[in-house]
């Protein structure tokens, strides 16, 4: 399976959004098990795609909540030291 640069995009930018692979497929028009199977085996330019969305929301998100602690949220701490727990 080939896709377009469109696709790709298209792809990344829903991954984003943290849409599932199923309906990310559903949306650039390919078949949900094949492009399930295809990010599934971490490999190629459409699993590069879906990482980078969704690394890049990711990141965004925990600028935010790293702000929000900064600024005396508790859950915000919380979460924090939740991620710090997890890889230490």
């Amino acid at each position: 399976m080939i896709f377009s640069e469109d696709q790709l995009t298209a792809v990344q930018n829903m991954a984003g959004f943290f849409y599932t692979p199923e309906e990310i497929a559903i949306n650039i028009e390919v078949d949900p098990d094949d492009f399930a199977n295809l990010i599934k085996s971490q490999i190629g330019d459409e699993y590069k795609s879906y990482m980078a969305g969704r690394f890049s929301s990711d990141i965004e998100l925990r600028k935010a909540v790293q702000q929000a602690a900064l600024n005396h949220s508790t859950p915000a701490q919380q979460t924090m030291i939740g991620w710090l727990n997890e890889i230490k």
